[in-house]
């Protein structure tokens, strides 16, 4: 065999695929290059992470402190059933964990009632789970009000050897130069902090290959379609809004 066509079949070969599935709301579970990882199990999500009861969990991820993202009952069930998993957390979500409600940890706290270390994870910052590395993004939360504070938020970029790459929002539309072009973004389709425009206007900005719709608990069955639509009919030729099938898992 050629050689040059030998070391193609073999790049080939250590393709791996990436599986997320959608457990409402803004909860993905992703298996990415031997991880197993757990995003945003929030109270909107809390009946169908109770029926998956994921285990195996190498880390539990929460990009920010609002309880459709977080829910701390949930997590300890979570941690119960998976005591080796990391917990990686936005700075204040993390306070907010451990019990510090006056402001963002100074570094890694315990976990009420299970003695759970909670990682803070800031923007800028990155840490690696395995072969798989998380990186965090952003450092805001959307503006709901004027008069409502905002909170921090922890874009996220998961990625590995010879995997595509995950991009993952949380509350916030800002275009940021890390999910441009990305292989794959969970993206907020419709949320109390957005209107349509400015969620076409994030995916012509940042043009992922593929886009995932999460955030979509506000919503009932009837108004969900309406927003999905728009972002898929609107989306930038390069990207492709791709719903959850019926099972709510994705191979990318």
């Amino acid at each position: 065999m050629d050689r040059n066509l030998f070391q193609s079949a073999a790049r080939i070969a250590t393709v791996r695929h990436m599986k997320i599935q959608h457990l409402d709301h803004s909860c993905l579970l992703v298996d990415i290059s031997g991880a197993r990882i757990l995003i945003d199990p929030g109270n909107f999500s809390a009946s169908k992470v109770r029926e998956i009861a994921p285990t195996g969990l190498d880390a539990v991820i929460i990009t920010h402190q609002h309880a459709d993202h977080c829910d701390t009952d949930l997590l300890c069930e979570i941690l119960a059933a998976n005591p080796r998993a990391a917990v990686l957390a936005e700075p204040e979500a993390a306070a907010q964990i451990v019990g510090q409600a006056d402001g963002p940890a100074a570094g890694p706290g315990q976990a009420p009632a299970r003695g759970k270390e909670v990682v803070p994870l800031p923007a800028g910052s990155s840490y690696q789970v395995g072969q798989v590395k998380v990186s965090a993004i952003g450092g805001l939360h959307a503006v709901i009000h004027p008069d409502i504070p905002r909170v921090g938020n922890s874009g996220l970029v998961i990625e590995a050897p010879d995997e595509k790459r995950l991009g993952v929002t949380g509350d916030s539309l800002v275009p940021e130069p890390e999910f441009q072009d990305i292989d794959v973004l969970a993206f907020a389709v419709v949320a109390p902090w957005s209107k349509m425009s400015e969620t076409i206007d994030f995916l012509r900005n940042t043009r992922p290959r593929i886009a995932l719709p999460v955030h979509e608990g506000i919503v009932n069955q009837n108004g969900r379609p309406i927003f999905l639509t728009q972002a898929t009919n609107l989306a930038p030729d390069a990207t492709q809004v791709r719903d959850w099938p019926e099972d709510g898992i994705v191979i990318i």
